[in-house]
Protein backbone atom coordinates (compact mmCIF):
# COMPACT_ATOMS: atom_id res chain seq x y z
CA UNK A 1 0.00 0.00 0.00
CA UNK A 2 2.76 2.39 0.89
CA UNK A 3 4.61 1.48 -2.29
CA UNK A 4 1.55 2.30 -4.41
CA UNK A 5 1.17 5.69 -2.75
CA UNK A 6 4.83 6.40 -3.30
CA UNK A 7 4.50 5.51 -7.02
CA UNK A 8 1.43 7.76 -7.35
CA UNK A 9 3.21 10.66 -5.68
CA UNK A 10 6.24 10.14 -7.86
CA UNK A 11 4.05 10.12 -11.04
CA UNK A 12 2.27 13.32 -9.99
CA UNK A 13 5.59 15.05 -9.42
CA UNK A 14 6.72 14.05 -12.93
CA UNK A 15 3.45 15.28 -14.46
CA UNK A 16 3.71 18.59 -12.62
CA UNK A 17 7.29 18.93 -13.78
CA UNK A 18 6.25 18.39 -17.41
CA UNK A 19 3.38 20.88 -17.22
CA UNK A 20 5.69 23.37 -15.53
CA UNK A 21 8.23 22.97 -18.33
CA UNK A 22 5.54 23.54 -20.99
CA UNK A 23 4.23 26.61 -19.20
CA UNK A 24 7.74 27.97 -18.86
CA UNK A 25 8.35 27.45 -22.59
CA UNK A 26 5.15 29.37 -23.44
CA UNK A 27 6.06 32.22 -21.10
CA UNK A 28 9.62 32.39 -22.45
CA UNK A 29 8.34 32.39 -26.06
CA UNK A 30 5.83 35.15 -25.25
CA UNK A 31 8.56 37.19 -23.54
CA UNK A 32 10.93 36.76 -26.49
CA UNK A 33 8.28 37.86 -29.00
CA UNK A 34 7.38 40.85 -26.90
CA UNK A 35 11.02 41.83 -26.52
CA UNK A 36 11.65 41.54 -30.24
CA UNK A 37 8.57 43.60 -31.03
CA UNK A 38 9.79 46.36 -28.70
CA UNK A 39 13.25 46.34 -30.27
CA UNK A 40 11.76 46.88 -33.72
CA UNK A 41 10.49 50.25 -32.53
CA UNK A 42 7.34 52.18 -33.23
CA UNK A 43 8.10 52.43 -36.96
CA UNK A 44 7.43 48.72 -37.39
CA UNK A 45 3.82 49.12 -36.16
CA UNK A 46 2.02 47.43 -33.30
CA UNK A 47 3.22 44.10 -31.97
CA UNK A 48 1.67 40.81 -32.92
CA UNK A 49 -0.02 40.60 -29.55
CA UNK A 50 -1.53 44.03 -30.01
CA UNK A 51 -2.75 43.09 -33.48
CA UNK A 52 -4.30 39.90 -32.14
CA UNK A 53 -6.08 41.72 -29.33
CA UNK A 54 -7.29 44.37 -31.73
CA UNK A 55 -8.57 41.82 -34.23
CA UNK A 56 -10.39 39.83 -31.55
CA UNK A 57 -11.64 42.63 -29.28
CA UNK A 58 -11.84 45.74 -31.45
CA UNK A 59 -15.45 46.13 -32.74
CA UNK A 60 -14.28 48.27 -35.66
CA UNK A 61 -11.96 45.53 -36.91
CA UNK A 62 -14.79 43.03 -36.56
CA UNK A 63 -17.08 45.28 -38.59
CA UNK A 64 -14.45 45.69 -41.28
CA UNK A 65 -14.00 41.95 -41.44
CA UNK A 66 -17.75 41.45 -41.62
CA UNK A 67 -17.95 43.97 -44.48
CA UNK A 68 -15.31 42.00 -46.36
CA UNK A 69 -17.27 38.80 -45.79
CA UNK A 70 -20.49 40.46 -46.99
CA UNK A 71 -18.73 41.78 -50.09
CA UNK A 72 -17.36 38.35 -50.90
CA UNK A 73 -20.75 36.80 -50.28
CA UNK A 74 -22.30 39.31 -52.67
CA UNK A 75 -19.67 38.47 -55.25
CA UNK A 76 -20.42 34.78 -54.78
CA UNK A 77 -24.14 35.38 -55.31
CA UNK A 78 -23.44 37.42 -58.44
CA UNK A 79 -21.16 34.70 -59.77
CA UNK A 80 -23.80 32.07 -59.04
CA UNK A 81 -26.46 34.18 -60.77
CA UNK A 82 -24.23 34.60 -63.82
CA UNK A 83 -23.53 30.86 -63.88
CA UNK A 84 -27.25 30.07 -63.74
CA UNK A 85 -28.03 32.55 -66.53
CA UNK A 86 -25.28 31.18 -68.77
CA UNK A 87 -26.48 27.62 -68.12
CA UNK A 88 -30.05 28.54 -69.09
CA UNK A 89 -28.81 30.37 -72.20
CA UNK A 90 -26.72 27.33 -73.17
CA UNK A 91 -29.76 25.08 -72.78
CA UNK A 92 -31.87 27.35 -74.99
CA UNK A 93 -29.09 27.54 -77.55
CA UNK A 94 -28.95 23.74 -77.63
CA UNK A 95 -32.65 23.63 -78.51
CA UNK A 96 -32.15 26.30 -81.18
CA UNK A 97 -29.15 24.48 -82.64
CA UNK A 98 -31.17 21.25 -82.89
CA UNK A 99 -34.02 23.13 -84.58
CA UNK A 100 -31.67 24.78 -87.09
CA UNK A 101 -30.13 21.42 -87.93
CA UNK A 102 -33.58 19.93 -88.54
CA UNK A 103 -34.40 22.85 -90.84
CA UNK A 104 -31.16 22.31 -92.72
CA UNK A 105 -31.82 18.58 -93.12
CA UNK A 106 -35.34 19.35 -94.41
CA UNK A 107 -33.87 21.86 -96.88
CA UNK A 108 -31.40 19.19 -98.04
CA UNK A 109 -34.24 16.75 -98.69
CA UNK A 110 -36.15 19.42 -100.61
CA UNK A 111 -33.08 20.21 -102.68
CA UNK A 112 -32.50 16.55 -103.53
CA UNK A 113 -36.16 16.05 -104.45
CA UNK A 114 -36.08 19.16 -106.65
CA UNK A 115 -33.01 17.87 -108.47
CA UNK A 116 -34.58 14.47 -109.09
CA UNK A 117 -37.73 16.16 -110.46
CA UNK A 118 -35.61 18.32 -112.74
CA UNK A 119 -33.67 15.30 -114.01
CA UNK A 120 -36.92 13.48 -114.81
CA UNK A 121 -38.22 16.54 -116.67
CA UNK A 122 -34.94 16.81 -118.59
CA UNK A 123 -35.18 13.15 -119.62
CA UNK A 124 -38.76 13.71 -120.79
CA UNK A 125 -37.62 16.65 -122.92
CA UNK A 126 -34.86 14.55 -124.49
CA UNK A 127 -37.24 11.74 -125.30
CA UNK A 128 -39.60 14.17 -127.02
CA UNK A 129 -36.74 15.79 -128.92
CA UNK A 130 -35.73 12.39 -130.23
CA UNK A 131 -39.33 11.57 -131.12
CA UNK A 132 -39.76 14.94 -132.82
CA UNK A 133 -36.96 14.05 -135.21
CA UNK A 134 -39.22 11.57 -137.00
CA UNK A 135 -41.58 12.73 -139.78
CA UNK A 136 -44.84 14.12 -138.40
CA UNK A 137 -48.23 13.11 -139.73
CA UNK A 138 -50.79 15.63 -140.93
CA UNK A 139 -53.96 16.16 -138.93
CA UNK A 140 -56.73 18.70 -138.47
CA UNK A 141 -55.65 22.13 -137.05
CA UNK A 142 -58.76 22.14 -134.90
CA UNK A 143 -57.70 18.82 -133.40
CA UNK A 144 -54.27 20.27 -132.67
CA UNK A 145 -55.85 23.26 -130.93
CA UNK A 146 -58.07 21.04 -128.80
CA UNK A 147 -55.12 18.82 -127.93
CA UNK A 148 -53.10 21.83 -126.79
CA UNK A 149 -55.93 23.11 -124.59
CA UNK A 150 -56.45 19.75 -122.95
CA UNK A 151 -52.71 19.26 -122.47
CA UNK A 152 -52.00 22.61 -120.79
CA UNK A 153 -55.10 22.43 -118.59
CA UNK A 154 -54.14 18.97 -117.36
CA UNK A 155 -50.57 20.14 -116.69
CA UNK A 156 -51.85 23.12 -114.72
CA UNK A 157 -54.15 20.92 -112.64
CA UNK A 158 -51.19 18.69 -111.80
CA UNK A 159 -49.18 21.73 -110.72
CA UNK A 160 -46.58 21.30 -113.44
CA UNK A 161 -47.09 24.75 -114.98
CA UNK A 162 -48.14 28.05 -113.45
CA UNK A 163 -51.26 30.08 -114.13
CA UNK A 164 -49.13 32.47 -116.19
CA UNK A 165 -47.91 29.59 -118.36
CA UNK A 166 -51.50 28.42 -118.82
CA UNK A 167 -52.59 31.92 -119.83
CA UNK A 168 -49.74 32.15 -122.35
CA UNK A 169 -50.80 28.89 -123.96
CA UNK A 170 -54.50 29.79 -124.14
CA UNK A 171 -53.70 33.31 -125.41
CA UNK A 172 -51.13 31.96 -127.91
CA UNK A 173 -48.30 34.02 -126.44
CA UNK A 174 -44.57 33.42 -125.85
CA UNK A 175 -44.19 30.93 -128.69
CA UNK A 176 -47.41 28.98 -128.21
CA UNK A 177 -48.99 28.11 -131.57
CA UNK A 178 -52.19 26.04 -131.64
CA UNK A 179 -51.43 24.96 -135.21
CA UNK A 180 -48.19 23.23 -134.22
CA UNK A 181 -48.00 19.47 -134.26
CA UNK A 182 -48.91 17.84 -130.90
CA UNK A 183 -45.33 16.58 -130.55
CA UNK A 184 -44.04 20.17 -130.83
CA UNK A 185 -46.66 21.39 -128.38
CA UNK A 186 -45.74 18.63 -125.93
CA UNK A 187 -42.05 19.44 -126.32
CA UNK A 188 -42.69 23.13 -125.63
CA UNK A 189 -44.67 22.34 -122.49
CA UNK A 190 -42.03 19.87 -121.24
CA UNK A 191 -39.34 22.49 -121.68
CA UNK A 192 -41.39 24.96 -119.65
CA UNK A 193 -41.86 22.34 -116.94
CA UNK A 194 -38.12 21.55 -116.97
CA UNK A 195 -37.13 25.21 -116.68
CA UNK A 196 -39.64 25.74 -113.87
CA UNK A 197 -38.28 22.75 -111.97
CA UNK A 198 -34.72 23.97 -112.46
CA UNK A 199 -35.65 27.34 -110.95
CA UNK A 200 -37.26 25.51 -108.04
CA UNK A 201 -34.03 23.54 -107.59
CA UNK A 202 -32.02 26.76 -107.56
CA UNK A 203 -34.31 28.23 -104.91
CA UNK A 204 -34.02 25.04 -102.85
CA UNK A 205 -30.23 25.19 -103.14
CA UNK A 206 -30.21 28.80 -101.93
CA UNK A 207 -32.42 27.85 -98.98
CA UNK A 208 -30.16 24.87 -98.22
CA UNK A 209 -27.08 27.12 -98.10
CA UNK A 210 -28.83 29.63 -95.85
CA UNK A 211 -30.08 26.98 -93.43
CA UNK A 212 -26.65 25.32 -93.40
CA UNK A 213 -25.04 28.63 -92.44
CA UNK A 214 -27.68 29.19 -89.73
CA UNK A 215 -27.10 25.66 -88.39
CA UNK A 216 -23.33 26.21 -88.27
CA UNK A 217 -23.80 29.52 -86.47
CA UNK A 218 -26.18 27.96 -83.93
CA UNK A 219 -23.78 25.06 -83.32
CA UNK A 220 -20.89 27.49 -82.80
CA UNK A 221 -22.96 29.56 -80.37
CA UNK A 222 -23.90 26.39 -78.50
CA UNK A 223 -20.26 25.36 -78.11
CA UNK A 224 -19.28 28.83 -76.94
CA UNK A 225 -22.06 29.01 -74.33
CA UNK A 226 -21.34 25.46 -73.16
CA UNK A 227 -17.71 26.44 -72.55
CA UNK A 228 -18.79 29.62 -70.77
CA UNK A 229 -21.25 27.74 -68.57
CA UNK A 230 -18.60 25.15 -67.68
CA UNK A 231 -16.09 27.89 -66.80
CA UNK A 232 -18.65 29.74 -64.66
CA UNK A 233 -19.56 26.53 -62.83
CA UNK A 234 -15.89 25.87 -62.06
CA UNK A 235 -15.49 29.40 -60.72
CA UNK A 236 -18.49 28.94 -58.41
CA UNK A 237 -17.20 25.62 -57.13
CA UNK A 238 -13.63 26.82 -56.59
CA UNK A 239 -14.48 30.18 -54.98
CA UNK A 240 -13.89 30.38 -51.18
CA UNK A 241 -16.99 30.57 -49.03
CA UNK A 242 -16.89 32.95 -46.00
CA UNK A 243 -20.06 33.00 -43.95
CA UNK A 244 -19.03 34.33 -40.52
CA UNK A 245 -16.24 36.14 -38.70
CA UNK A 246 -14.02 33.88 -36.60
CA UNK A 247 -10.64 34.56 -34.91
CA UNK A 248 -9.08 31.77 -36.98
CA UNK A 249 -9.93 33.67 -40.19
CA UNK A 250 -8.10 36.83 -39.10
CA UNK A 251 -4.90 37.57 -41.00
CA UNK A 252 -1.89 39.05 -39.18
Amino acid sequence: MDAALQDLAHGMREALAIWGALLAAVVITFAILTFLSKRQGAAAGPSWWARLRKAVRDPEAARERQLVIEQRTSEMRELQRYSDEVTVAASRTSVMAARRREEWEAAQRTQEASWRAYEEAEQAVRRLERANAFPLTDDDPQTRRQHMVRMVNAAHQRGEISAANLADALMHRNGWDPTEHPFAQQLRMRRIIRDRLFRAYQQASTLERETAAAADLAASSKRSLDDEAFSATLQVRSAPRLTSLTPSSVRF
